[in-house]
């Protein structure tokens, strides 16, 4: 999809993270956000750069529903402000606008999942895929099971469907009605989720051309994930043009790390739930990177990152977790005052302590087990074996005739490149 230069093992692949916002006040008060997406489908239609948009719309006699909508105009897309919970067939609404409208420069707004549907129909060369001009996808926990959540909160709190203005997420879930608030615990809620979406890994919508979502603890503001060079040009268009204000994420750093946050608890909890599928059914509902024959083929020297950024072990945590905002890696190899390497820290290890303790903590002190590391010569099997073995998402490669000079790091992202590539 992406011939993007930066890779990042919770986001995948982008050009440029940024914060942006729409330039309309109005606009942002309305969607409680950056209202980044609504500002942009405007912009484009309005300037004819596409002919239409594809978007999810609130059923007026119900507005906790959503409906697929295909939008010929500006206002339209206004009409579709607010986040929507419940799943929403915006893929079949892309047919509709094809064959139903004629409309050959369509701008799609979706789910990760919605976006994954639209990128197999490029792959399969589905003649209506000629007619998708850019994506945008949208940061996803996970859609709820209609029926049952609203039934739930019809009855436990007494609250007319007809009566709900907006839902939203914080850290509880918010129903606003015509008259109140109602704050409902998050684990009230989550058995509502769908079960599709508890073995899905990707929350930031890995696959789309733009991808946006919220930049907690900021108001007015959205994250914005730009991995295309057709997205990033489109986007710095509307920048240009005063429709789109940015903000450098880097000066953020509390964003991010919620971001990355997000992202890697969603992908750990997703992995856990397809591990208890195949524990009790025998089948996998989505791929994950296994020992394969194949790998044995590769040598860890073809995939390794070999531009790998160490830190000392006096570093303090906050000043790691501001690097790892800076330079979107989650994991650095340790080393000592000899620059030997003497372990690895993630983004995972310093959530362990409290932020309170950052910085009176330093790296050194958070080490636990020596690192996993294999050797220049070895192969890409040996890595993934040793992956397993230590229980880590990443391996060091060291340099066999200089066993304490490192060479590069392998993640398993790397691995499964390694293992398509292969195919």
């Amino acid at each position: 999809v992406s011939d993007a230069p930066a890779r990042n093992e919770a986001l995948g692949y982008y050009r440029k993270i940024v914060l942006a916002q729409a330039e309309d006040p109005k606009l942002r008060q309305q969607s409680r956000g950056g209202a980044v997406v609504t500002s942009l489908l405007a912009y484009g239609i309005e300037k004819k750069i596409f002919d239409s948009a594809i978007v999810s719309r609130a059923e007026a006699e119900n507005p906790s529903r959503p409906n697929p909508s295909v939008a010929l105009v500006p206002d339209d897309i206004i009409s579709a402000v607010g986040s929507k919970f419940f799943p929403s067939p915006v893929a079949k609404a892309y047919g509709s606008a094809v064959y139903g409208y004629g409309k050959t420069k369509i701008a799609f707004v979706g789910t990760p999942c919605h976006v994954l549907a639209l990128r197999k129909m490029e792959a399969w060369h589905h003649k209506i895929s000629e007619s998708l001009a850019i994506t945008f996808g949208l940061f996803c926990f996970g859609t709820f099971s209609q029926k049952p959540l609203l039934d739930y909160i019809s009855e436990k709190y007494n609250v007319k469907l007809s009566d709900i203005k907006q839902m939203r997420l914080s850290t509880k879930f918010v129903v606003e009605t015509k008259d109140r608030i109602i704050r409902i615990p998050m684990e009230e809620v989550d058995q509502h989720i769908q079960s599709s979406c508890r073995t899905c890994m990707d929350f930031t919508a890995e696959l789309a051309d733009i991808s946006v979502g919220g930049a907690f603890p900021m108001d007015g503001w959205s994250t914005v994930i730009i991995r295309t060079k057709k997205g990033e040009d489109f986007f710095y268009d509307a920048v240009e043009n005063g429709v789109i204000n940015t903000w450098v994420i880097q000066q953020e750093p509390k964003v991010f790390e919620r971001v990355i946050r997000a992202a890697i608890q969603k992908r750990v909890s997703a992995l856990e739930a397809a591990s208890k599928i195949e524990e009790a059914y025998g089948y996998l509902p989505i791929r994950m990177l296994t020992e394969t024959e194949l790998l044995a083929d590769v040598k860890v020297e073809e995939i390794m990152t070999t531009k790998v950024v160490a830190v000392p072990q006096d570093m303090k945590l906050n000043q790691l977790v501001d690097m790892m905002a800076k330079q979107h890696h989650i994991g650095y190899p340790v080393v000592d005052k000899n620059d030997e390497v003497i372990g690895v820290v993630t983004v995972d290890d310093a959530w362990q302590y409290v932020k309170e303790e950052w910085a009176e903590t330093s790296v050194g002190q958070i080490i636990g087990q020596k690192p996993a590391v294999v050797f220049t010569g070895n192969t890409a099997l040996d890595a993934l074996r040793k992956m397993n073995e230590y229980q880590t998402g990443r391996v060091l490669v060291m340099d066999s005739a200089n066993p304490k000079k490192l060479k590069g790091i392998i993640t398993k992202a790397d691995l499964m490149h390694a293992l398509i590539n292969q195919y």
